[in-house]
């Protein structure tokens, strides 16, 4: 699906990310916080979803987009929405894109761009570096 973040007709897109103390899980949480702040979607919370609280899950189940952006190869994001009856339509998982749990050498901002660039492609987004409607 492709969407347009400047004329958005298929409704709302929601970002779920993990927050895992290790480097990837912070880096995930930074990248959602980054695509919300560019308009690329809404961040939303995981922990919900886990929790069953129904009104939440009942807005998850009518967003067009699910996004989830998992720090390592557990998957939690996405085992959370699945187990709730939810799909993904984008889904990143940082450590298959390079991303390592504990690097020694850390780069937040190239890591965290490097993420929110692979998100917005799968949206049929602009990078981040040409910004949105830009």
């Amino acid at each position: 699906m492709t969407t347009s973040c400047c004329s958005r007709t298929n409704g709302e897109t929601l970002v779920f990310t993990c927050a895992g103390a290790a480097y990837c899980g912070q880096v995930a949480n930074r990248a959602g916080v980054q695509l919300m702040e560019q308009g690329a979607g809404t961040l939303f919370c995981i922990a919900a979803v886990a929790a069953g609280i129904a009104e939440k899950v009942d807005r998850i189940r009518q967003a067009a987009t699910r996004v989830a952006i998992d720090g390592c190869e557990d998957r939690c994001v996405l085992k959370t929405l699945e187990k709730a009856g939810l799909t993904a339509e984008v889904h990143v998982v940082l450590t298959e894109m390079g991303i390592e749990k504990k690097p020694a050498r850390p780069n937040m901002i190239s890591d965290g761009k490097s993420v929110v660039d692979a998100v917005k492609a799968q949206l049929g987004l602009r990078s981040i570096s040409s910004g949105c409607c830009g």
